[in-house]
């Protein structure tokens, strides 16, 4: 959070909204009044935004006559752009270069609440009051000053616990108590047929470098899976951004396991990358979106934490199917190297031990 930005956003506002918004005072905010219109920001990654599906279900079910607009990353617009929660959706990239014609698409429908569950402050802010909302709602990993917090009602949930829980949090605010805190899936998805041999994912990629587990180790993995179960079948996975991935994968992989590995990094649009988890006895990634797709899947993962906790961003429904590698680093180490903690027989193990209970 950059106090700088903070602070131009709260003069702008402070001028702005006598004069055109429509903020009222937050003391006068109450879980009794009811929303007509309702906009809620999911603008970050693709985890993020599965993380929220729990919340946003929770939201239509206690207001099932408002309309609902999303406000979603465009890079989610495939998964979202039908989600029967919500009535409409706009794309916004978190930049102010688009801010305003986009907050204005948003104003067409009237909005009175802002629910901010994953955007980037203060720009989520700015564009709420710009889009005409009362009132705005808002957990924050960060301590908000005490002059912006005229601005939102916001609850400050430091890393304690699941994401999941702090959006359900968040909108206890509006009296709404959801104990459910299953991940839905937005989209409608097309069932491939599922093949006679088993068929494990490799997913690996992940936001950040260090949350990688090294292309060599899955180079390892694959050849100990194969060499113990030649008719097994691996599909790669990921985003067409991790092209250089599957590359170093087979220059490493020696070319008699090639026969039993589908690349598909880059080659599927998020629906399509759906039904082909939903193939799989088991996926094995580190903590990134496809992770949270499996999960909402119910199909078996193998997750590897190391620099990410698991506490916060691992499995959180169906634990029985899901297994968690979780190695904690020593303070010296380097972090980019630290996922090397995580050994390929203990991978290997895991994995074999979920496609024995499939």
């Amino acid at each position: 959070m950059k106090l700088k930005k903070l602070k131009w956003v709260h003069y702008f506002l402070n001028l702005y909204n006598p004069l055109f918004g429509k903020m009222k005072k937050t003391a006068t905010f109450s879980s009794d009044i009811k929303f007509n219109s309702i906009v809620i920001f999911s603008t970050t990654a693709l985890g993020d935004f599965m993380f929220n599906t729990p919340a946003i279900r929770a939201i239509r079910a206690h207001y099932p006559d408002a309309h609902i607009t999303l406000v979603s990353s465009v890079k989610n617009k495939l998964l979202v752009e039908n989600y029967e929660q919500i009535d409409s959706v706009v794309y916004w990239d978190n930049k102010i270069r688009n801010l305003l014609p986009v907050a204005l698409q948003a104003k067409k429908y009237k909005p009175e609440l802002a629910i901010i569950l994953h955007s980037h402050l203060p720009y989520d802010v700015l564009f709420a009051v710009m889009a005409g909302c009362q009132y705005i709602l808002r957990n924050t990993s960060d301590i908000i000053p005490k002059w912006f917090q005229k601005w939102i009602i916001a609850d400050h949930n430091p890393a304690g616990g699941h994401v999941i829980q702090s959006k359900l949090d968040i909108i206890g605010y509006l009296g709404i108590d959801s104990t459910d805190t299953r991940m839905e899936l937005p989209c409608k998805i097309e069932s491939l047929a599922q093949s006679k041999n088993s068929i494990v994912g490799f997913q690996m990629g992940a936001s950040t470098q260090e949350r990688r587990w090294p292309v060599g180790s899955f180079v390892e993995l694959a050849k100990k899976l194969i060499d113990s179960a030649p008719s097994l079948q691996i599909k790669l996975i990921g985003s067409s951004r991790e092209l250089e991935l599957p590359e170093e994968f087979f220059a490493l992989l020696p070319e008699r396991y090639h026969q039993n590995i589908e690349n598909l990094v880059g080659k599927t649009s998020l629906p399509d990358l759906l039904s082909q988890i939903k193939t799989m006895a088991v996926l094995v990634t580190g903590d990134t979106g496809p992770l949270h797709l499996a999960i909402a899947l119910q199909v078996p993962t193998v997750s590897l934490f190391v620099t990410a906790n698991p506490k916060w961003t691992g499995p959180y429904q169906d634990l029985d199917i899901h297994t968690i590698i979780h190695k904690i680093p020593q303070q010296d180490e380097n972090r980019a190297l630290s996922m090397d903690l995580i050994t390929v027989d203990e991978v290997l193990t895991a994995v074999n031990n979920t496609l024995k209970d499939k």
